[in-house]
């Protein structure tokens, strides 16, 4: 694990492909990025919010990337920000009928997913597909 202050980092390998997850928690939200081989960023999704969410965001402050999810995109449930890499996972998918996938899963419970090429990815948190979050819905 390699931390950072007030938050968290990891990088989940695919053996298989060389594929990766970065999980990067600042102290005031949660991102996944899907990387290929190259290292090049193919997709990414929102996790959390550290704390409430804002009530609005401010889409034009460039310095504020990676942003919160807005009150309106995000749920309400108290979520315990990642502490360790024990609490994290990552199931890969690939097919040759769609692009690669990644599950991540949080304390053993699937929180979201990201497809090669698709931005944003799915997160559980999510309540509104939003510019940061498509709603991950339970089948």
């Amino acid at each position: 694990m390699q931390e950072i202050e007030d938050g968290f980092f990891e990088q989940l390998i695919d053996p298989n492909t060389g594929n990766s997850v970065i999980i990067e928690d600042d102290g005031e939200k949660a991102y996944a990025y899907l990387l290929d081989a190259a290292r090049n960023i193919t997709a990414d999704v929102w996790l959390y919010n550290c704390g409430p969410a804002p009530e609005t965001i401010d889409w034009g402050d460039r310095s504020k990337l990676p942003f919160q999810n807005p009150a309106n995109f995000a749920s309400t449930e108290q979520f315990l920000p990642i502490q360790d890499r024990s609490e994290v996972s990552v199931k890969w998918e690939q097919s040759r009928w769609h692009s690669d996938k990644a599950y991540i899963f949080i304390r053993g419970r699937l929180h979201a997913i990201m497809q090669k090429g698709k931005k944003p990815g799915w997160s559980r948190l999510a309540i509104k597909d939003g510019p940061l979050a498509k709603v991950l819905r339970s089948n």
